[in-house]
């Protein structure tokens, strides 16, 4: 079988979006297609619960308007949104949300699990998150350095400042105790294997996780 993927980027940044769609399409198998969308309005960047719920309406909208033609839904937003809206609108087809996949991925593989996200103001928005997810005491800890350079629409592949703040904020993790790292931002697509090998850990995409879990529900479902 093959299918085919869309993929949501509530926000209107397209450079976070090709981002996005770079660790998707790494993850696609022979045949398999995506195509990648993005709001038009604000948020460019979601940073709190305000402009997180102005992702999720864009979200619906995206859904509404792209998902018809699709075997699966990819949610590019790194605290996943409106993915419980979403699975209610096309239901019967999967909605993997980038973050939950990452950490059900993870968990699977080992006990205790770090997150990586950018920024000290979202924590708190992580933490609930964690909750929701029912992974919150598989998660050592949060990490979330500021790496303004991550943001730019300059910034491609693997920014040496970046990963050197998440390779300073992978240490602390690892030191409470976790055993794998999940990247939780859409701009952290593409550091997993550079931060591997740093830290010589599991480091887990959000996007590329989410195309795995689709792929498997999608066979689950045939």
């Amino acid at each position: 079988m093959t299918y085919r993927y869309l993929l949501i980027n509530p926000n209107s940044s397209s450079h976070i979006t090709t981002r996005l769609a770079a660790s998707a399409r790494a993850a696609l198998e022979s045949g398999e297609t995506l195509s990648a969308v993005n709001a038009t309005g604000e948020p460019a960047v979601v940073r709190d619960a305000a402009t997180l719920a102005m992702a999720d309406h864009h979200a619906e909208l995206l859904c509404d308007a792209h998902g018809a033609e699709v075997d699966a839904v990819l949610l590019g937003i790194s605290l996943d949104g409106a993915v419980e809206h979403l699975r209610h609108r096309l239901p019967g087809r999967p909605v993997v949300g980038m973050t939950e996949a990452a950490l059900m991925s993870a968990c699977l593989r080992v006990r205790s699990v770090g997150v990586l996200t950018l920024g000290p103001a979202m924590v708190p928005l992580y933490q609930q998150r964690m909750v929701q997810i029912g992974l919150a005491g598989r998660v050592v800890g949060i990490e979330a350095p500021e790496a303004p350079a991550a943001f730019l629409p300059a910034t491609a592949g693997v920014d040496k400042a970046v990963l050197a703040a998440l390779d300073a904020a992978s240490a602390r993790l690892q030191a409470a105790g976790a055993e794998a790292l999940v990247l939780a931002g859409a701009v952290l697509c593409g550091y997993a294997p550079a931060l591997s090998a740093r830290r010589a850990v599991p480091v887990f995409d959000g996007m590329a996780c989410a195309v795995m879990q689709a792929r498997t529900l999608l066979r689950c479902r045939t």
